[in-house]
């Protein structure tokens, strides 16, 4: 009877929220934010992980067409700092294996690149092309 219980509760702890990966899928918006995706926000591409583990764990990349109001709410919204100097981009965008090709795909130098300034071990990064205005957000939690 023990192990059946055990069983039991290993199988409640891991099994109660969906994990899995997912690529262009609609519904990445939601899994990312946790709110629907307002109609004026055009996702170019999406990719997301989530481990069946208890604990959330997870990591995105997220490509949004240029959009000044929601770029206004990141920086204005969230205590972010600008990422200059050489060593410290290359810190900044030392990406998972999991980085999709689309993601930012041009050389770092025409991106903005903003982190949080209260977080320095977060990995929350925001670019922004510089000559089209796309926005390209990635996080992870392990």
């Amino acid at each position: 009877m023990r192990p059946l219980i055990v069983i039991l509760a290993v199988v409640l702890l891991t099994g109660c929220h969906e994990s899995g990966t997912w690529n262009d899928d609609a519904r990445n918006w939601k899994r990312i934010f946790r709110v629907a995706k307002p109609d004026d926000i055009t996702v170019t591409h999406s990719w997301f992980w989530r481990s069946p583990h208890f604990t959330y764990e997870y990591e995105y990349y997220i490509q949004v067409q240029k959009h000044a109001d929601l770029e206004k709410r990141l920086l204005t919204m969230n205590p972010m700092t600008e990422v200059v100097g050489e060593k410290e981009l290359q810190e900044a965008t030392a990406w998972s294996q999991q980085r999709p090709d689309w993601f930012a795909p041009k050389p770092i130098a025409q991106y903005q690149v903003w982190v949080y300034s209260n977080a320095p071990n977060s990995d929350f990064r925001l670019l922004i092309d510089r000559e089209t205005g796309d926005l390209f957000l990635s996080d992870r939690q392990l």
